[in-house]
């Protein structure tokens, strides 16, 4: 190992797995240690490949985004910057390491999708029991050679809210949002210890956070990225009270530098593509209303690009769904036949609940420009429209929002119903506010706060999951270039779960009747 990089970006094993389709992250990032280390770093997280000197193969996007940023401003060579993986870090650490940079998702176990398996579960969840074990021996590493921590990542606001933890493990500063504007003066004051004192936290943590989605800063990845992630768009302005993207703008990343992400990815052997926004279909528009034209210009771009497998798609909204005809979607979804033959292009829509009420209580714009009054049936209609035009509909549903009413579970519930006669699948998940400080006013939702209704619905969509799930895992691990053989084996090991949530079901249904 020949490498003495200044800089070390590296993210938990969960984030940085050689995962090859996005579904296998999902999962991943989902389990608790109630499932073997063992079966986690073999079969659902295996290792990230590192170089022989121990760069890794790819990184998650945000720390490419982070190197690109500071290969530019610090004006840093590239052995100066090194992406690592967990494994391979602490062989690039020595008293030449000034800063190590971490990511993560969900550090302290406490994001929305997350704490509902959880829950069911038991167990720690690996997002927060690989994090924690690589922040221990980081620790062990800087009372060595006095380097700094500074995390980031969409999981960084759990380390603010308890500074106690981030203290313990080591860490010095935090930065929540996008990086490139203020993020890299943040990393040369942190650098020269020179952070202006209003940065700095009572608990002594320094602290940035940028609440821009500008995109003019944006520089081109100079390495792979993770599962063959590319940004199209920033930000959301939805109104969501859950979602730290609530009140941003939405921003588009310019095709030509899209396309070269794409092809950094491509030219490294990373041929599947997943796009990242909050609304892929609301790509190039400067208001709620899809620009069709200018997202059909997108796909025609990357279609240019030679040897990419296929397109995983990981957001729309129900109401640029409806403001879509079937000509259109039919259109778009013909753009996005690559070499590759994918039957379950899924599109994941977040429903919330099927209360027009709710909704708007709890998520303002959500369903602008159109209205609330028949969501529930624009739910119904949006899903009908993406299987008509050859789309597979991934939904979800938030159980305990704010003000919810055993009528609005009900009526969430009699949506389900309707839904479950279509080929799509339906994720129920537990209502966590983003800031601790709301937990009075909105506490998170439980287990110890589920009805008879809750568990129907969650049971519903469940066992119409244990149907849908495994076929359209199977063909994007297939268009994936997943093996034969792996795939039987993640099937076998899925219908194993599938009896595990049944009996979590009865044991739940026994307690609450």
């Amino acid at each position: 190992m020949t490498l003495k990089p200044r800089i070390l970006l590296v993210a938990d094993r969960t984030l940085s797995a050689n995962y090859s389709i996005i579904f296998e992250g999902m999962f991943g990032t989902m389990q608790t240690t109630e499932v073997p280390e063992f079966v986690m770093k073999s079969l659902m997280a295996p290792r990230m490949p590192v170089d022989s000197d121990g760069r890794a193969a790819a990184a998650p996007l945000g720390l490419r985004r982070v190197e690109a940023s500071l290969l530019e401003s610090l004006h840093l060579g590239r052995d100066d910057i090194v992406c690592a993986t967990p494994e391979s870090v602490e062989s690039l650490i020595g008293p030449w390491t000034k800063l190590v940079v971490v990511s993560s998702s969900d550090p302290l176990g406490r994001g929305m999708s997350n704490t509902t398996t959880s829950c069911f579960w038991g167990g720690r969840l690996y997002t927060e029991y690989w994090t924690d074990k690589m922040m221990m021996r980081l620790a062990e590493f800087k009372s060595r050679h006095n380097f700094k921590i500074l995390t980031g990542g969409a999981g960084s606001w759990q380390w603010h809210q308890d500074p106690e933890t981030a203290r313990r493990h080591g860490i010095d500063a935090i930065c929540e949002g996008y990086f490139e504007e203020g993020g890299p003066e943040f990393v040369s004051n942190i650098l020269n210890d020179a952070v202006p004192s209003e940065m700095v936290e009572p608990s002594g943590l320094a602290y940035f956070r940028s609440n821009s989605c500008l995109v003019e800063h944006v520089r081109p990845i100079t390495a792979p990225s993770m599962l063959g992630i590319i940004e199209l768009s920033r930000g959301c302005g939805k109104a969501c009270n859950f979602c730290p993207m609530a009140d941003k703008k939405m921003r588009h990343l310019p095709i030509d530098l899209i396309c070269r992400d794409v092809e950094t990815n491509v030219s490294n052997g990373f041929r599947n593509v997943v796009s990242g926004s909050e609304d892929f279909l609301r790509y190039g528009s400067d208001s709620f209303k899809p620009d069709y034209n200018k997202l059909c210009e997108l796909l025609e771009s990357m279609r240019q690009i030679p040897n990419k497998n296929f397109l995983q798609i990981d957001h729309v909204n129900i109401s640029s769904v409806l403001q879509l005809d079937d000509g259109e979607l039919k259109q778009l979804r013909e753009l996005m036949n690559w070499e590759k033959k994918c039957d379950y292009l899924w599109v994941n829509m977040g429903a919330e609940t099927a209360s027009g009420e709710l909704l708007k209580a709890n998520c303002a714009g959500k369903a602008l420009p159109l209205d609330t009054d028949n969501w529930d049936q624009q739910i119904i209609d949006a899903a009908d429209k993406l299987i008509r035009t050859g789309f597979f509909p991934v939904l979800s549903f938030v159980l305990g929002l704010p003000g919810e009413s055993q009528e609005d579970v009900k009526k969430t519930l009699a949506t389900v119903r309707e839904l479950v006669r279509r080929k799509l699948v339906i994720f129920p998940i537990f209502y966590e506010p983003a800031d601790v400080g709301q937990r009075s006013k909105s506490p998170a939702f439980n287990l110890e706060r589920m009805t008879l209704d809750h568990l129907d619905l969650y049971q519903a969509c469940y066992e119409q999951n244990f149907k849908e799930v495994p076929p359209m895992f199977w063909d994007n691990q297939r268009a994936g270039g997943v093996s034969w053989g792996k795939r039987a084996l993640v099937r076998t090991l899925g219908n194993v779960e599938v009896i595990k949530w049944r009996s979590a079901f009865k044991r739940l249904r026994r307690k609450l009747s």
